[in-house]
């Protein structure tokens, strides 16, 4: 009975926060029962601002990779991306945390949230955060994630960006750490933006020096959109210093 309240809750909760379409790509992330609990096989260690964020996963990408069969190796080719935690996102970390008055109380996208960083840094500060994955392990631990570091759950969902099951300008605020890393993605992210993102929001990519992304800024342009780049930081992590650059985009 306690469970079943429980799921009552978080159902409440997800229509206050905001208002989904109703659609087979949307999963919420119910409470875990005791029957369906999480057995992390690594944890990673993130500083971002000062504040270390701990994150248990499955394994690495590597060894996720190494189990994979012919199977997982369709079209979408479902790699298991979600398991890292990439430069891309600490950066968008320290922004969002930069930006905490602009932030606190709105109604925010996290796109392909993996294991919940962006998704759970926002959601400390006050940001009222949707965020969703691919991958239904991703946001199994992201929401484990967020319990681990003390924060406010987020809304996690499952949902293909492809079939967008949000209300139409629903966000103030959309980010996404390094999620333009194949042109295939270019299409769905722009179609994407342009129904998520309310008057007057905010767009924010953090992404490392790519050559693949490059063109979508002009394609960006040519929609009508006004890409800007805010900062180039270095990030260290994981025995690495990489080079990211963060980009707001806007509609004019």
């Amino acid at each position: 009975m306690l469970f079943v309240l429980r799921i009552l809750l978080t159902i409440a909760r997800v229509a206050c926060t905001v208002c989904l379409l109703m659609s087979k790509s949307v999963i919420i992330t119910p409470p875990e029962s005791s029957e369906d609990t999480l057995i992390p096989g690594s944890r990673v260690e993130v500083e971002v601002e000062g504040r270390n964020w701990l994150l248990d996963r499955a394994a690495d990408m590597e060894a996720l990779w190494d189990q994979m069969d012919e199977d997982d190796l369709d079209e979408d080719e479902r790699l298991p991306y979600w398991a890292e935690v990439w430069p891309a996102s600490v950066l968008l970390g320290r922004h969002i945390l930069r930006n905490e008055d602009m932030l606190r109380g709105k109604p925010c996208l996290d796109l392909g949230c993996g294991l919940g960083l962006t998704g759970m840094i926002a959601s400390s500060i006050g940001a009222d955060v949707v965020a969703f994955d691919y991958e239904w392990p991703a946001v199994r631990f992201a929401h484990h994630n967020a319990e681990l570091n003390n924060v406010p759950q987020p809304l996690w969902m499952v949902m293909d960006w492809r079939e967008p099951a949000v209300q139409k300008h629903a966000f103030d605020f959309i980010w996404g750490g390094d999620v333009l890393y194949e042109k295939r993605f270019f299409k769905p992210l722009i179609e994407l933006f342009r129904h998520a993102l309310a008057p007057g929001g905010k767009i924010w990519i953090g992404e490392p020096v790519r050559t693949v992304s490059r063109p979508v800024w002009d394609e960006l342009r040519n929609e009508g959109f006004s890409p800007e780049k805010l900062t180039v930081e270095k990030v260290a992590l994981c025995g690495q210093n990489m080079t990211v650059n963060l980009r707001e985009i806007t509609i004019p």
